[in-house]
């Protein structure tokens, strides 16, 4: 029994583990939640559940302890698509929105939504510069290890095409 400790004898065997690749979306990211898998396995393919973590980032490894066919351990790495709309740094979160120049000029409530849909309230202020970014403070992803991050809306000009001959004397 002394040389059966020393050398691995009686302990449980090493698991295998199966390893994926799961592209998901920047929504998925921020909403987190469970997802249903299919691993490939030597004997066909098994559907499993797993849940994707809060803020997770792209490239990230998470391992699920026995959830795998016949009990082993599943290593996912988590790729996020681009998306075209939602810019992530961390985890705050930049959008641009486009508004008149006399909204730039005058100021403007906005009514914008944020990546899971929430509707928000967004003041330009009177004097705003275009591409400046205006923070709305927590409205960013959530995480389980970090503080919720920002949401930055990057403010651009829409110049009007249609400009009377009175304006432009």
């Amino acid at each position: 029994s002394m040389f059966g400790a020393r050398f691995g004898h009686g302990q449980p065997h090493m698991q295998r583990r199966a390893q994926m690749t799961l592209w998901i979306t920047l929504q998925d990211v921020a909403q987190g939640g469970p997802r249903t898998v299919t691993v490939g396995t030597q004997h066909g393919t098994q559907a499993v559940e797993i849940e994707i973590p809060l803020g997770i980032g792209d490239g990230d490894n998470v391992q699920y302890g026995g959830v795998g066919p016949g009990g082993i351990d599943l290593i996912v790495t988590y790729r996020i698509h681009p998306n075209p709309k939602w810019h992530r740094h961390g985890q705050n979160l930049t959008m641009e929105q486009t508004v008149s120049v006399w909204d730039l000029i005058l100021g403007k409530e906005l009514t914008i939504r944020d990546i899971l849909g929430n509707t928000l309230q967004l003041t330009v202020p009177p004097g705003t510069q275009p591409g400046s970014l205006l923070r709305l403070r927590g409205r960013g992803l959530s995480s389980r290890n970090e503080p919720t991050g920002d949401l930055f809306v990057k403010i651009q000009a829409e110049i009007p095409t249609n400009i009377s001959d009175d304006l432009r004397t």
